[in-house]
């Protein structure tokens, strides 16, 4: 459970706690809760749960079966289509810069183009960072 362990210093130390602080919340000796931060000790599904109730985070990125804090959220824009709200607000973006309304007057053959313009922008910025 090194990912656990990795994550619960990063969070405490990021949210500018001290392990005595995170003992308290959770009602364990601050040496108890230090034998999470080392491994030494797992905690129950109660302490757990209440770890990521504290930190605002889903147990499943505590345990590391996710790499983003909490679970995204979708909203279905159709039957067949759900966005995240991050791809929402990239939709909401190119529908300000008028991009949408480009796109959408041959969707199929001007969203391939812009494919390929970010696969080709993606290989020169790769290769512009091994250059540096």
């Amino acid at each position: 459970m090194d990912i656990f362990r990795e994550r619960l210093i990063d969070l405490r130390i990021e949210n500018g706690y001290k392990q005595d602080d995170l003992a308290k919340v959770l009602n364990v000796t601050a040496s108890g809760y230090g034998y999470y931060e080392q491994g030494r000790n797992e905690p129950s599904l109660e302490t757990l749960y209440k770890i990521a109730h504290f930190y605002k985070v889903s147990v499943d990125y505590l345990l590391g079966k996710i790499n983003t804090p909490n679970h995204p959220n979708y909203y279905s824009v159709s039957k067949d289509l759900m966005l995240t709200e991050d791809e929402l607000k990239a939709v909401q973006t190119m529908k300000e810069l008028s991009l949408l309304k480009e796109i959408g007057k041959d969707p199929k053959h001007n969203a391939n183009r812009v494919h390929r313009y970010w696969e080709f922008i993606n290989k020169e910025l790769a290769l512009n960072s091994t250059e540096i």
